[in-house]
């Protein structure tokens, strides 16, 4: 009864004389089918045009073959008699046909595939390149390119343009905007936009600035970027100003970092028109090329670009740190933009990098004595310094010295380190500690007493009341990076000494031998001057 209520159904319809119209984007996929679907009893075929190639079968209960176009996995065919065609291509834009035959019945029916490219941005043309006046005729084109559209539309921020407006001429077929003539009122920003049935884009947009007369307007030229400082500042502390300057007239400014538009941050303040671009202050953040783009109606053009630099932290620093069985050599000057190039030299070896150079000598490769030395190079300024890889050295210092103090005075037993006779260059800090070493050893500490005052170079140990108690022998141990040394100390209290009769007698005689001596000394002085006055004076009676 099924297939006998289609062949009727079907040999009431006959063939189809519309054609149904399916459009897909080429890359894309499509599904046509006919204005009827066919029973599951019917035989299914697709062909290429009305009576071309099959490519799609599909008998009752069997599985669909395919051919041509078809193979591939490019097409399914369903039961309902609709064709998926996959992976499209510009020549799968034509006519199919489609039978549907049971019990020597057929009807056929076509339909029309159309094939179209997603189309891309297109380009909205100004008719002049010189400033827009007031009423003047002014014409802008949609540039399509090879494009296909079905319609083409203009915008005018971002509302489309009516054409109905008297003094505006366009259709929806038309690439072409015509002003007769254009007005101070058309002042905006313009984009032009396209259609297919199955995509649409839109150009970007082009400011049409309407000028109320007649002006010469100069071209944007002589660009140019430059820094109120000339050279490097302290990052997170300074500020810098960039100026932008040019020839034109109604010029604009656009700033860039970069690349990209300036960061939103208080840091930064725009002034004189946006000609001027205040940092304040200048951040580790502000890596990279700053550019200005000056642009009026006839033209724009950019900077030079310009990077802000600023001082590596603080002063270059020499160390050594101990690795296990080794001691890493270090230079150190990070923190600038751009970076620092820093040397290290230790005795034959020299090395470079950017911030930091390191190296790690074995231990028992480490020379006491010699000297580690670093150079940094930033911006047309250079830093130096040295450090002298050693224990801890007091040059001049004599081990079992003896100290000798009065007692109830004060005694002071201290140690220096210094670098042994090497100029400027630096030393380890090193930590000290005191200890008394007879009658036996004991470590020291500031007590009653006893007061002990160190920095990282040198130490003291001071006792406020000498009396017999503290004489003995003590030492200061230093230790540093590289190892140890120590110094020691013989302290001893002296006895207020009592003057004897013989040291009274002795001290009168010597205060009279004194007094003679300064008399005899007064004479002669006396009658050297009288002498000098007589010969004078006969000099004077001869003449």
């Amino acid at each position: 009864m099924g297939l006998l209520r289609w062949s009727l159904l079907l040999s009431t319809i006959g063939t189809v004389a519309t054609i149904s119209q399916f459009n897909a984007s080429v890359g894309g996929t499509a599904l046509i089918f006919a204005s009827s679907p066919p029973s599951p009893d019917h035989r299914i075929d697709w062909n290429l045009d009305t009576a071309g190639a099959v490519i799609a079968t599909r008998l009752p209960s069997r599985e669909p073959t395919y051919a041509g176009r078809c193979t591939a996995g490019k097409c399914s065919l369903f039961i309902n008699g609709t064709l998926l065609m996959d992976q499209l291509v510009s020549t799968d834009n034509r006519t199919y046909s489609v039978s549907f035959e049971a019990g020597g019945v057929q009807i056929k029916e076509k339909v029309q595939l159309n094939n179209y490219n997603l189309l891309t941005p297109p380009a909205l043309i100004v008719s002049s390149s010189v400033r827009p006046v007031n009423g003047t005729n002014l014409n802008l084109r949609c540039n399509l390119g090879t494009q296909t559209v079905h319609s083409i539309y203009f915008y005018r921020n971002d509302e489309l343009v009516s054409c109905a407006s008297p003094h505006l001429s366009c259709s929806r077929s038309s690439v072409y905007l015509y002003f007769t003539p254009i007005l101070g009122s058309d002042t905006g920003n313009y984009a032009c936009g396209i259609e297919n049935p199955v995509s649409s884009s839109r150009s970007t947009e082009r400011f049409l600035d309407v000028s109320a007369k007649n002006q010469q307007n100069i071209p944007v030229s002589g660009v140019t970027l430059r820094s109120n400082v000339s050279g490097p500042v302290i990052a997170e502390q300074e500020a810098v100003s960039l100026l932008c300057s040019s020839y034109g007239t109604e010029v604009s400014y656009h700033w860039t970092l970069m690349g990209l538009p300036l960061p939103k941050t208080p840091r930064y303040t725009l002034t004189n028109g946006n000609s001027s671009l205040v940092i304040s202050p200048v951040s580790r953040s502000d890596q990279g090329a700053f550019l200005c783009q000056v642009s009026n109606y006839l033209n724009s053009q950019g900077s030079n670009p310009l990077n802000l630099t600023w001082s590596p932290e603080g002063n270059i620093e020499c160390g050594a740190a101990r690795l296990g069985q080794s001691v890493q050599l270090y230079c150190l000057w990070p923190g600038g933009y751009p970076s620092a190039s820093v040397y290290l030299m230790y005795e034959d070896l020299i090395l470079s990098g950017t911030d930091t150079s390191t190296i790690a000598v074995p231990t028992n490769q480490v020379s006491l004595g010699a000297q580690l030395s670093c150079t940094g190079s930033h911006v047309g300024s250079s830093e130096m310094c040295s450090l002298v890889i050693d224990i801890p050295r007091s040059a001049g210092f004599i081990n079992n010295s003896i100290k000798t103090a009065n007692k109830g005075d004060s005694a002071v037993l201290s140690v220096t380190l210094n670098s042994g006779g090497a100029q400027d260059a630096q030393i380890f800090p090193a930590k000290f500690s005191w200890v008394r070493l007879d009658p036996s050893p004991i470590r020291l500490f500031t007590m009653n007493d006893v007061t002990i005052m160190s920095d990282d170079y040198s130490s003291y140990l001071i006792i406020l009341d000498m009396s017999e108690e503290f004489n003995g022998k003590y030492r200061c141990n230093a230790e540093n990076t590289m190892g140890s040394n120590s110094f020691t100390f013989i302290l001893n209290v002296k006895e207020e000494d009592l003057l004897s009769a013989g040291a009274v007698a002795g001290i009168v005689i010597g205060s009279i031998v004194a007094l003679a001596l300064i008399i005899l000394v007064l004479v002669l002085i006396f009658w050297k001057d009288k002498i000098n006055n007589i010969n004078n004076t006969g000099k004077r009676n001869e003449k």
